[in-house]
């Protein structure tokens, strides 16, 4: 009896660990309570278990959206929606933006957000999800021309230098004010961990990485890299990289490139050979990963 309360204990510890990193955007997702039988109801039933995987919960909550909502969303479509049904198609397409990450869609809730605008019923919830969708598609400009809205303003978003490149995409942060425009190094075989600052089993396992010596073998080969959200820990990453220059945190821009390593989770160790994912090892346990496979690909890429 008392072995199965123990593994019960661990299983909870287990899970409780893992939701954590998990539970980040469904926290955003849920700040305004939906309507009883509406849309936007029906789309947060379906994601309420952030132990599914966020593109299950997506693709489930894009079937609901397109079964209720209009097809054709254009200026004068918005427009002539009663209050209640525009309402309701704001908060539940900033729902799906908020996963989808998409401009299909963020051109969709900007339509409705003009429109609440204009009838003077947008409320600070629907200036912040509206920047925030933004901010996801690195459309920083924009997002910058909300702040005046919000009551409590925040610290202007950096403009973007540089052209577009081939290859994923990130940026290199110079300053609060100033990032450029890079790309992930792909050629050979490299390891790629999708961290977030924001997350403590990302705090715990860099912590590791840069301070044990039995992590010593990976540093000189990892590429560190912030997944996309609505928010941005511009700060938060400046002064990791100001501590570890030679282990930058760099964000992902939005792109459909990323779409095999952004799973929603961190941290996540890609093993990659020219790109292509070889192995994967997700998570931090607290006497850390097991990233022996990985370290024996690298050794035996040297011999």
């Amino acid at each position: 009896m008392m072995h199965e309360q123990q593994v019960r204990r661990f299983v909870f510890r287990a899970l409780t660990a893992l939701l954590w990193c998990l539970l980040l955007p469904t926290l955003a997702s849920a700040r305004t309570a939906a309507v009883p039988g509406s849309l936007h109801a029906q789309l947060q039933a379906l994601d309420a278990d952030p132990a599914q995987p966020v593109a299950e919960r997506l693709a489930a909550m894009r079937r609901a959206y397109a079964h209720a909502a209009p097809e054709v969303m254009q200026q004068a479509d918005c427009a002539a929606l009663p209050d209640a049904r525009l309402q309701d198609l704001f908060e539940s397409t900033a729902l799906v933006a908020f996963y989808a990450r998409e401009p299909a869609t963020l051109v969709r809730l900007q339509c409705l957000y003009d429109v609440l605008v204009a009838r003077d019923l947008a409320a600070e919830e629907q200036h912040r999800a509206m920047r925030g969708s933004f901010i996801v598609l690195q459309r920083f400009e924009q997002a910058n021309a909300l702040n005046s809205r919000l009551s409590n303003a925040p610290t202007a978003l950096p403009e973007i230098r540089g052209s577009v490149l081939p290859g994923k995409p990130l940026l290199r942060l110079h300053s609060l004010v100033e990032v450029e425009r890079a790309t992930l190094a792909e050629d050979g075989l490299r390891v790629v961990a999708v961290v977030h600052p924001y997350c403590g089993f990302s705090q715990r396992a860099l912590e590791a990485i840069t301070t044990r010596p039995e992590y010593a073998w990976l540093r000189d080969h990892l590429q560190l890299v912030v997944p996309n959200g609505q928010g941005w820990p511009g700060q938060e990453m400046l002064d990791w990289n100001a501590a570890h220059p030679t282990l930058p945190m760099r964000p992902m821009v939005a792109d459909t490139s990323w779409q095999v390593l952004d799973t929603g989770q961190t941290p996540v160790f890609y093993l990659l050979r020219d790109g292509k994912v070889v192995d994967t090892v997700t998570g931090w346990a607290p006497e850390g990963a097991d990233l022996r496979a990985i370290r024996a690909a690298l050794e035996g890429e040297r011999r």
